[in-house]
């Protein structure tokens, strides 16, 4: 079965501020998928004190990220959901290092 997933532009930038309700829209995920994440540091509003959260837009790129990896690898928990999106949060962050420190030669 072919999957087509809707596509829509927009800036994303940290000046912007979408709350939970555009964040669920935007990433497909559902509320409580997302205040997981937020309990397990891999999203972070503006204000964790705030009576109704906000996020920066780029945290879209991330819950999206996390959707597509719940739905790719069957996670149905989202704490294990949260884990891997840390893990591969850290591989891109290791690899972009060895990318700098090797003059960006080598490694894709």
């Amino acid at each position: 079965m072919v999957r087509f997933e809707s596509a829509s532009a927009f800036m994303l930038d940290d000046t912007g501020a979408i709350s939970v309700s555009e964040l669920v829209e935007q990433s497909g995920l559902s509320e409580a998928e997302l205040r997981v994440l937020v309990d397990c540091g891999a999203l972070a509003p503006r204000d964790i004190l705030a009576a109704t959260w906000t996020f920066s837009s780029q945290c879209i790129v991330t819950a999206r990220t996390a959707r597509r990896l719940r739905d790719d690898f069957a996670l149905d928990d989202a704490h294990v959901v949260a884990i891997v999106l840390r893990l591969r949060e850290r591989i891109d962050a290791l690899e972009h290092e060895l990318r700098r420190l090797s003059g960006g030669h080598g490694i894709r």
